[in-house]
């Protein structure tokens, strides 16, 4: 019989399906979705639901849980009373604090505290990259900006390793090096703020200069185009099509016709979107910041400064190079498949 662990996950993402499965393979898992994007309502049922299972079935021998964030204070403490090992993933946003982008749990008195209780009292901390325990930002700032939980948590002493994300989808068939020379860009935009993180505000500076440059814009929530129009006049600027949502297959299908993947974050872990568009692909382009140079690697462009000439020139660059996408699209296969991510953390939880 499979030993039972309990995964918390806040919502349905796909790299947090990776490791269900990945736990599915050695435990028997119960998995709680805690709909944090569904009402703050709904997430903090979701919370005592989680609880409550946790309190009276006594069959869990261990517990796991995505992010450090209101949800996993509790969740821990309640562990640790009951001498379950408890592991927190954290991904990005638990590793931050931009208080003028709004950035970052820690920007929130109460929810910070929450993240850093759990922390401090979980048994293992697992980041997806080492940036995230530790880094200096200079893309953002020249001067540096600390990020990375031992930054941000003094005393922290939690053992933390590094086991990277994988990606959840297939391969294309076939790779095709027809592609329509337009720059895609993707970022969800819970925060008005974020429009400025996931760097399309220097994509349209690039757009307005760049008439013969052509972008797609994924993820920008309707409720912010009302202001960002007032600002940018997006309706003077025929060279960029936005899509506040696209499903998956539709994303993915953009991907595969599109020429160059753009990522300029001001903060990130390893972004999904990046591995995807790659997968696809697509030449990369994007900041030097945490995860990112390390998917892109030596196949694509890495930007240093928070500059739309420094970016427009790598845009450049990427639009007009004649590399392999068969073989970017390969080295994401090898680099980031799920079997890595397996061995890692199924070898990490046998310790416990």
């Amino acid at each position: 019989m499979k030993n039972k662990v309990l995964l918390l996950l806040p919502t349905h993402s796909s790299f947090m399906k990776v490791d269900e499965e990945i736990l599915k393979s050695a435990y028997e898992v119960k998995t709680i979705y805690l709909q944090q994007d569904v009402s703050r309502k709904r997430y903090f049922q979701m919370i005592v639901r989680a609880l409550l299972t946790l309190i009276f079935d006594h069959s869990y021998q261990k517990v796991l849980i995505w992010f450090a964030d209101y949800h996993s204070a509790p969740l821990v403490l309640l562990s640790k009373w009951k001498k379950i090992p408890s592991f927190i993933f954290i991904g990005g946003y638990d590793a931050v604090k931009y208080p003028e982008l709004g950035m970052g749990v820690y920007c929130s008195r109460v929810r910070g505290w929450c993240a850093k209780i759990a922390l401090k009292n979980c048994t293992h901390i697992i980041s997806n990259h080492i940036a995230l325990l530790s880094s200096n930002n200079t893309y953002y700032k020249p001067e540096g900006h600390k990020d990375g939980i031992y930054n941000l948590i003094p005393g922290l002493k939690t053992p933390a390793s590094v086991i990277f994300n994988a990606v959840s989808i297939s391969p294309p068939a076939i790779i095709s090096e027809q592609r329509l020379r337009q720059v895609v860009t993707a970022g969800s935009t819970p925060r008005f703020q974020d429009f400025y993180n996931k760097g399309f505000d220097l994509l349209t500076e690039i757009a307005q200069r760049r008439p013969d440059m052509s972008f797609v814009f994924v993820g920008i929530d309707k409720k912010w185009l009302p202001e960002l129009n007032k600002i940018y006049h997006f309706e003077h600027l025929p060279n960029i099509t936005i899509y506040p949502y696209l499903p998956q297959k539709e994303f993915i299908s953009l991907l595969e016709l599109s020429s160059v993947y753009a990522q300029p974050s001001i903060s990130e872990g390893m972004p999904n979107s990046l591995m995807e568009a790659m997968l696809a692909g697509c030449i990369p382009v994007g900041s030097n910041v945490a995860g990112i140079p390390t998917i892109i690697d030596k196949y694509g462009y890495i930007i240093d400064h928070r500059d739309s000439q420094e970016l427009e020139k790598a845009l450049d660059l990427a639009l007009e190079t004649d590399a392999d996408r068969k073989e970017i699209s390969e080295s994401i296969q090898n680099r980031f498949n799920s079997q890595p991510r397996k061995e890692k953390l199924l070898k990490l939880l046998n310790k416990y």
